[in-house]
């Protein structure tokens, strides 16, 4: 009932996701969400963060923010910082931002991977399109009024996300 709401792989944050993963899934191309994965909500970012990424890059992994936000300026500030393409007005969970994004990285959908920290924006809209999706926990507890609001079934569907049979340790580092 809730498996379209599943991620593929959970973690605790961008940066614990290891690079092998990538290649294991044969993962060319990374599509991130911004707001509370990437950056906080002054629109900060950790240098492991940003180191992280560097590496990623070196591995030849094509990476692009695909954000929800209107602000288109800060939207540019981030993804110029750093160094990585970037959407926004998004509209996820709508299909037509991820197509834009899998053009803008020009890969297919099987060698794409999003990593977002909402279920109904970013997990779900990745499922929807069919990729892998990878869930983060927010980077801070302050959030938008629309995203607190739908947190509490999200708890619930994580919580029967790590019940189901297929849950495994792999999945949740």
């Amino acid at each position: 009932m809730f498996e379209k709401f599943y991620p593929t792989f959970s973690f605790d944050k961008v940066e614990d996701i290891p690079y092998e993963l990538f290649k294991k899934e044969r993962i060319t191309a990374v599509i991130f969400d911004m707001d509370n994965t990437l950056v906080n909500h002054k629109y900060k970012y950790n240098k492991n963060v940003k180191e992280w990424l560097k590496e990623l890059k070196k591995k030849d992994i094509k990476i692009c923010i695909l954000s929800n936000s209107p602000k288109t300026n800060v939207v540019k500030k981030v993804g110029r910082e750093l160094s990585m393409k970037y959407l926004y007005n998004a509209f996820k969970p709508w299909s037509f931002g991820f197509k834009k994004a899998m053009d803008l990285l020009d890969e297919k959908k099987e060698n794409i991977i999003i990593i977002g920290d909402q279920l109904f924006t970013d997990i779900y809209g990745g499922n929807r399109f069919g990729i892998k999706t990878i869930l983060v926990k927010p980077i801070e507890k302050k959030e938008f009024w629309g995203t607190r609001i739908k947190r509490p079934i999200e708890r619930f569907i994580i919580k029967k996300y790590k019940a189901n049979k297929k849950y495994s340790k792999e999945n949740n580092k």
